[in-house]
């Protein structure tokens, strides 16, 4: 058999604003990127890369504000605080540009420090790890293979200068903070999810004052522990998911005992890896990697309709389905910064969780094994980044009394509803919904229908009748 290959983590495609003179983001290089924009403000914001240190190094943070549509409202912006960690923000532009969320208040978007146009570095790996996904290796075969990666990495990373232990989630807060300084905004309402939603936590403990209200979804609050339990909340999720199939007359006789025709399908892979073309080269597909595309199906209500034909597609040597199975994480790994997202986790979640709670939750889930491609070894490979680690206190929850919409998927394969439940207990000031057939992802109309009532009025409950209104999975 085939080894797991060990990694949780990918890297982006940069994306690049120049400056001109005064350090403002070049205008024409934001609009071949995501258009032509009206009403917008952007540049570079210069902030200390290490405020522990203080030793007067900066880096420079890209952002753009999309003004309010109406330009007569004065209304406290949104700040939209983007997952991964790793992943750029300024490619939600175009997302934010008619949202109704911007008729009466202005979007706040700034890539994250090593994301995007802000300081990224080791741009690149994203496609090498689809590639080493694709490969016929040994365990110990892959495993060097990604050590590779990381000494690579770890070069450009010594050739630039850049100082890894100041890419945490507590610097990172200090960074809109000093934003929202220099915007001239009294307060914001921050608005994030998953790691957006540790960020939102984390402004909202260390700079209370400067926020109005927080809307957070797909929960991973400071004192959730990663890697603790990342086996049991893909299993909570994908055996959700058959239950759904098999609760539906048309998925229940399509794809008839799904269940076990999944662990069917992994057996047989085992003993027969399942090849095909992808980009015009050879992939292997072998029982840690369907573990994991299907993971990545699970983020979204309109991909983990996928899963029972991508079962049935391997045993049926369907190439086609398989090919579109594999897009969500091919997709994943050429967005997320490789280098911000490892020097993130090693800081904030190593001191609290590793690889060895891992290799225990993967024992309490044995039909499991050998568990999802990326995840298997990303403990171990992070613990070898950097030294640097959090003290106790950013494992702490977080207790607040700022208005907060708290959103969680009931299907969500990594942070589950149990994460958002526990968090709201010591935000006193809280409401909290669960949408029941959806996952990690779920900007649905009535998501963002509540999330404007909330920030309207963050003093009432949103009216969540909307919530589970005849939503179910689109089996395809």
């Amino acid at each position: 058999m085939r080894s797991l290959l060990f990694f949780f983590l990918f890297i982006p495609l940069i994306i690049s604003c120049n400056q001109d003179t005064k350090g403002k983001a070049n205008t024409l290089s934001f609009t071949q990127q995501f258009g032509s924009f009206e009403n917008i403000e952007e540049g570079y914001l210069e902030v200390p890369e290490n405020r522990t240190l203080n030793n007067g190094k900066t880096i420079k943070l890209a952002y753009v504000v999309l003004k309010a549509r109406n330009q007569n409202a004065k209304k406290n912006p949104v700040l939209y605080l983007q997952g991964g960690p790793g992943a750029p923000t300024l490619i939600m532009a175009n997302f934010f540009r008619n949202n109704s969320l911007r008729n009466e208040r202005d979007i706040v978007l700034m890539d994250q420090r090593g994301t995007g146009a802000s300081n990224a570095i080791c741009s690149t790996i994203g496609n090498d790890m689809i590639g080493i996904l694709a490969k016929d290796l040994t365990p110990e075969g892959e495993y060097q293979e990604m050590l590779k990666l990381l000494s690579e990495c770890r070069s450009e990373v010594k050739k630039n200068n850049i100082d890894v232990s100041g890419y945490n989630s507590r610097e990172n807060a200090a960074d809109y903070e000093d934003l929202r300084k220099e915007l001239g905004y009294e307060k914001w309402n921050v608005f994030g999810g998953s790691y957006g939603s540790r960020l939102a936590m984390t402004i909202m403990r260390d700079f209370p004052e400067s926020v109005r209200s927080s809307t957070i979804f797909g929960i991973f609050a400071p004192e959730t522990n990663l890697y603790a339990n990342l086996v049991s909340n893909f299993k909570q999720s994908l055996f959700g998911v058959f239950e759904a199939c098999e609760n539906d007359p048309d998925c229940n006789q399509r794809y008839p005992d799904i269940k076990s025709q999944f662990f069917k399908t992994l057996n047989t892979l085992e003993q027969e890896p399942f090849s095909f073309r992808y980009n015009g080269e050879a992939f292997i597909l072998n029982p840690q990697d369907m573990l994991l595309l299907t993971h990545q199906m699970l983020y979204s209500r309109s991909t983990m309709g996928l899963i029972p034909s991508f079962v049935k597609a391997i045993n049926e040597g369907n190439s086609d389905v398989v090919r579109r199975a594999l897009r969500p994480t091919a997709n994943v790994s050429n967005l997320i910064n490789f280098a911000m997202n490892m020097s993130m986790n090693a800081h904030d979640e190593i001191p609290f969780n590793n690889q060895a709670n891992f290799l225990e939750d993967l024992k309490r889930n044995p039909e499991f094994a050998p568990g999802p491609a990326y995840f298997n070894s990303d403990a171990k490979l992070v613990e070898q980044w950097h030294s640097y680690r959090a003290n106790a206190y950013e494992n702490q929850p977080v207790v607040s009394d700022i208005p907060t919409f708290i959103l969680n998927g009931r299907l969500d394969p990594v942070t589950p509803s149990q994460n958002a439940r526990q968090a709201a207990k010591s935000l006193s000031n809280s409401y909290f919904a669960e949408f029941e057939m959806e996952g990690h992802s779920f900007f649905n109309s009535c998501f963002f229908e509540m999330s404007q009532q909330f920030l309207d009025h963050p003093d009432k409950q949103p009216d969540m009748s909307c919530i589970n209104n005849d939503v179910r999975i689109d089996w395809n």
